[in-house]
């Protein structure tokens, strides 16, 4: 009998999914949004490092974290925090503004982070105003089934699902 090949998400912990909030449930709290500069990635990266491992990890060895972590140092992509009324921070993202040849898209890398209903709709909003700001046509985003529960919510398509097999 063959053995069952290992693979990276075998070492992903398995984190219980938050509920789905309504687009426009009221939300006890909402939070600030905020860009990191550049300048501030050394400071902020050891309070935002272990959250976007996690959703790092499921991409499959396509990403090292210290290859995001270059990405972001370089300005290739952007680091996004989610701070409650208290100033901790509950979420994290990264975006990056892809050229295509007849298209500017604004992409979300990564997210990831805890009372997920609480920030994502003021994440996505911020992400949303970023792109317009930087001549994006659009938004996209690839992700785990389970994302979809709250971007059908705010009007994204579902424009094709990715399929991989290792070789």
């Amino acid at each position: 009998m063959k053995p069952e090949k290992t693979t990276i998400l075998d070492f992903v912990p398995e984190v219980k999914q938050p509920r789905v909030s309504k687009i426009d449930e009221p939300r006890s709290s909402t939070h600030v949004i905020a860009l990191v500069p550049v300048e501030y990635l050394n400071h902020t990266w050891p309070d935002v490092r272990e959250e976007i491992e996690r959703a790092v990890l499921r991409a499959n060895g396509r990403w090292s974290i210290e290859a995001l972590y270059a990405s972001i140092l370089n300005g290739e992509q952007q680091l996004w925090i989610a701070f409650d009324e208290d100033k901790n921070i509950e979420g994290v993202g990264t975006t990056e503004v892809a050229y295509y040849p007849a298209k500017t898209m604004m992409v979300i890398q990564f997210l990831g982070g805890n009372n997920f209903n609480s920030w994502v709709w003021d994440m996505l909003e911020k992400f949303k105003q970023f792109g317009r700001d930087h001549g994006c046509q659009g938004i996209e985003a690839t992700g785990r089934p389970g994302f979809w529960k709250w971007l059908g919510q705010d009007g994204f398509d579902k424009s094709y699902v990715v399929y991989e097999k290792e070789l």
